[in-house]
C-alpha cells in the first residue's frame, strides 16, 4: 500500500470521526461574525456593527464557507464543514510530512496523535478557522522547504501560494514570513525579485475583494489599523499582566494539543541532543517554522487556544523526525509508546469531560439550545436581554429581543455605541456570564432556571449599551 493511499485513508477516517461529534451551534463570538458574513455579505469595519467578520476579514475562508453553505443551507453547518475537511486534510498532510523523515509505523502513530489531540479534534468540530490554519501551515511549510532545495519556478510557486493562503488567514504572512525569507536566502537576486512579485500579486487576489467589499482601500486599511491598535493594547507592550496571560494560554493550548505526545516530544528532543541525529540538518527549517509563531503568541497576542493549530502539525512532524534515527532496538518500543499515546489522546477526547472533548462540545450545544428555548418560551418581546461575552450569540439566536451589552469599555467594541438606561419595572434577562457579577439593581425572580431573569428595582437603574445602533 502506497503512502498516498494511507494518507487518503487517514483523511477519510478522520473525516468520519469529525462528523460524528460536529458542533450544532455557533461556537464563539467570532463564529457569529463569520455567520453574519455568510448571511449578510462580507464587510470589514472598525465598529462591531460593521464587522462581517472582524478585520482582516479572511475573505477566502468566508468564500469557502459560502460554497459549503450551498450544500448545508445553514451557516454553522457550513463553517463546521470547512473545519472538518480542513482537519482531515491536515492529518493526511502530517502523515505525508512525517514520511519524509521517518518510517511508516512512526509516521502513522504521529499522524494519529495529531488527529486525536483534544485541541485539534475540538477545533476540527466547531465553526472557527483554526483547523484550516493548521492545514495551511503544514502545506506551506513543506512547500517552502522543497522550494529552497528545488528550482526557481518552485520558489515562485511557493511564494504565490503563501500570498494566496493569506486570504484565508493573513497571520500566515507573519508566522511563516521567516521561513519564506529562509527560502529566499538560497535564491539569486533575480529569483528573489520574482518571488517577491509573485507573493505581492497573489496577495492582491484577496486584498482587492476585501477592500472592495469594505468601502474601498482606505476604509479597509483603516479597519486593519484599528484592529492592530486593539491588539497592541492587549499585548505585553500595553502593560499589565498580558505577558503572563499569553504564556499561560500558550502552555495551556500546547498541553491540550499534545497531551501524551508532549512527553514523547521532550524525550525526542533530549535524545537528539545526546545522539546528534541527522535531523540536525533540518533544525533551521523546524526552528523557523515553529519558533516565530510561539514568539508572536507570547510577546504580542494569542486570543484563543486555537491559534496554536499553526504549530501543532509541525510539532508532530518534528517528533517523528527526531525519533527517526533511534537505535534499531528502540524503534518498536517507540512505535508502541506512540500507539498508546494516540489511544490516550482519543480516550481523553471521547470519554472524559476535559476542556477540549466531545462532552464539552455537546454541553456547549445543549446549554445554548436550552437557554435560547427557555428565553423564547418564558418571556414576551418586551423583555430586555443583557449579555457580555455572549452578546453576539444572544443577538444572533434571540434576534427578536432587544439585546444590550452590559459591561465596561463598550467603546472598545463600538465607537457608535448608544447608552441605554433600564428602569423599573423592566424585565431583564441575563444571557451568559457577566464579569463583575449581575447588576445590583436587578431583582432575580427565577433563581435556578437556565437563564437568570428579573425586574429592575424601582429605585435603581441598569446602564447597558446598544453596540450596533442603526
Amino acid at each position: 500500500m502506497s503512502d498516498r493511499v494511507i494518507a487518503a485513508a487517514l483523511g477519510a477516517i478522520v473525516l468520519l470521526a469529525r462528523i460524528a461529534f460536529a458542533s450544532q451551534t455557533l461556537w464563539a463570538w467570532d463564529s457569529v461574525l463569520y455567520a453574519r458574513a455568510l448571511e449578510q455579505g462580507f464587510h470589514v469595519g472598525v465598529d462591531l456593527g460593521d464587522q462581517r467578520p472582524q478585520p482582516p476579514g479572511y475573505v477566502f475562508y468566508v468564500a469557502a464557507a459560502s460554497l459549503a453553505r450551498l450544500v448545508t443551507r445553514d451557516s454553522n453547518a457550513a463553517l463546521v464543514l470547512v473545519s472538518v475537511i480542513g482537519s482531515s486534510l491536515t492529518v493526511a498532510a502530517v502523515y505525508v510530512a512525517c514520511r519524509r523523515f521517518a518510517s511508516r509505523p512512526l509516521a502513522l502513530v504521529c499522524a494519529l496523535g495529531a488527529a486525536t489531540a483534544p485541541l485539534a479534534w475540538t477545533y476540527g468540530e466547531v465553526a472557527m478557522p483554526y483547523a484550516l490554519l493548521g492545514l495551511l501551515s503544514i502545506v506551506l511549510a513543506l512547500s517552502l522547504r522543497e522550494a529552497r532545495r528545488g528550482s526557481w519556478p518552485a520558489a515562485v510557486v511557493a511564494s504565490a501560494a503563501l500570498g494566496l493562503a493569506a486570504g484565508f488567514r493573513q497571520d500566515l504572512l507573519l508566522l511563516l514570513g521567516p521561513l519564506w525569507l529562509w527560502m529566499l536566502a538560497a535564491r539569486s537576486w533575480r529569483e528573489r525579485g520574482l518571488c517577491v512579485a509573485a507573493l505581492g500579486l497573489a496577495a492582491l487576489a484577496w486584498f482587492a475583494p476585501s477592500a472592495a467589499f469594505s468601502g474601498g482601500p482606505a476604509a479597509y486599511l483603516a479597519s486593519l489599523g484599528g484592529q492592530a491598535t486593539r491588539v497592541s493594547e492587549l499585548s505585553p507592550a500595553g502593560g499589565g499582566d498580558a505577558l503572563l496571560r499569553n504564556v499561560l494560554l500558550t502552555v495551556f493550548a500546547l498541553w491540550w494539543g499534545l497531551l501524551g505526545f508532549a512527553l514523547l516530544l521532550i524525550a525526542a528532543i533530549v535524545a537528539s541532543f545526546r545522539a546528534r541525529l541527522r535531523v540536525s540538518g533540518d533544525a533551521g527549517f523546524f526552528a523557523l517554522w515553529l519558533v516565530p509563531a510561539a514568539f508572536v503568541y507570547v510577546t504580542i497576542h494569542i486570543g484563543d487556544p486555537g491559534y496554536l493549530m499553526s504549530v501543532l502539525p509541525g510539532l508532530y512532524v518534528a517528533c517523528a523526525a527526531l525519533l527517526a534515527d533511534a537505535a534499531p532496538g528502540a524503534r518498536h518500543a517507540i512505535v508502541a509508546v506512540g500507539a498508546a499515546l494516540f489511544a490516550l489522546n482519543a480516550g481523553v477526547f471521547v470519554l472524559t469531560d476535559a476542556p477540549f472533548s466531545a462532552v464539552a462540545i455537546a454541553r456547549h450545544d445543549r446549554s445554548l439550545v436550552e437557554r435560547v428555548a427557555y428565553v423564547r418560551g418564558s418571556f414576551d418581546r418586551n423583555a430586555v436581554v443583557i449579555a457580555q461575552s455572549e452578546y453576539l450569540t444572544a443577538r444572533y439566536y434571540l434576534g427578536e429581543f432587544r439585546v444590550l451589552f452590559y459591561g465596561d469599555a463598550p467603546e472598545v467594541l463600538s465607537r457608535s455605541r448608544r447608552e441605554e438606561r433600564l428602569v423599573g419595572p423592566a424585565t431583564v434577562v441575563v444571557f451568559g456570564a457577566l464579569a463583575g457579577g449581575r447588576p445590583p439593581a436587578l431583582r432575580i425572580s427565577n433563581e435556578g432556571m437556565p437563564v437568570p431573569a428579573g425586574t429592575v428595582d424601582p429605585s435603581g437603574t441598569i446602564v447597558a449599551y446598544d453596540l450596533e445602533p442603526r
